[in-house]
């Protein structure tokens, strides 16, 4: 008589497990989905960083500075992404580039965390310096 007043008030709690485990499948799969986005928002700035300084550092080793922005600019648009910095001397380029996302779990739980940021450092040598070397076996005659 006891369990059949068991198996009796048990139909309704098969239901409701139902639900809550489908619920939060749902939600991790979501985050799963958000932590994807910001691993390859991540990848897609590196190389816009790196790729941004790099060409700067070529355009500084030619003497082309008036070209620098509107490189970096096409640079960064090229992989979805803009730049926020550029700092460039005569022997070192620093960039930053970001991203923004549009986060579905993320997005609720750490509002204002919706931007990818990476930033790229690179040196330019120049034929000259004395890494190469150049300036010391060649002599002037005059």
């Amino acid at each position: 008589m006891l369990l059949k007043n068991i198996k009796s008030n048990n139909k309704g709690n098969i239901s409701f497990l139902a639900l809550t485990t489908v619920l939060i499948f749902s939600f991790l799969f979501l985050l799963i989905f958000d932590i994807c986005q910001i691993f390859a928002a991540r990848e897609a700035t590196k190389n816009a960083a790196d790729s941004i300084a790099l060409s700067i550092a070529q355009d500084l080793l030619f003497f082309e500075e008036n070209k620098i922005k509107q490189i970096a600019i096409e640079a960064a648009a090229e992989n979805g992404c803009s730049v926020s910095d550029i700092k460039y001397d005569y022997d070192i380029v620093e960039v930053e580039v970001e991203k923004e996302l549009k986060f579905i779990v993320v997005g609720k739980l750490f509002p204002g965390y919706d931007k990818v940021r990476s930033a790229s450092k690179t040196r330019v040598i120049f034929p000259w310096d004395d890494e190469f070397g150049y300036l010391k076996s060649y002599r002037f005659r005059y």
